[in-house]
């Protein structure tokens, strides 16, 4: 017996279509929603090869339609940043990118709720890693929730 992954377009195909493109269940990590208000996050990012796809939500009625599951990137350019995308981290499995705050705010968004911190002024290679990282640990803690 042969084991084969569904094509983009056949996982697509088998979600609701009640909510939209991304079932309430289904999570995409191929195609990670990035909120960021000036867009320099974006750029950073999109230079970067993540090995998934980025969209950049126009507004946040955007996200209605994705699951509790879904990984959502935020671009934090002050302090303030953080603290008010908390009703975000409380919703999704959120990774925060903080654009010139070093890596100093990175215990507050975790303890906020983020599943991770990305300092944009590390290096390339380290931002691949520690994103990398953050989303292992998120799918990680998809299959707890998962079997429990």
């Amino acid at each position: 017996m042969r084991l084969r992954r569904k094509s983009v377009d056949a996982r697509m195909a088998t979600a609701s279509s009640a909510v939209g493109p991304y079932g309430a269940e289904t999570a995409d990590d191929a195609d990670i929603p990035l909120i960021d208000a000036r867009g320099q996050g974006f750029e950073l990012l999109r230079s970067i090869d993540l090995g998934r796809g980025l969209w950049r939500p126009n507004v946040a009625a955007d996200l209605d339609g994705l699951g509790g599951r879904q990984i959502v990137v935020v671009a934090a350019y002050t302090a303030d940043d953080i603290e008010s995308c908390r009703p975000l981290m409380q919703r999704f499995m959120t990774i925060v990118l903080a654009m010139g705050l070093g890596p100093r705010y990175g215990s507050r968004a975790l303890s906020l709720g983020a599943m991770g911190y990305v300092d944009a002024s590390t290096p390339q290679r380290d931002i691949q890693s520690v994103f990398g990282d953050a989303v292992a640990r998120i799918r990680s803690r998809r299959l707890r929730e998962a079997s429990r």
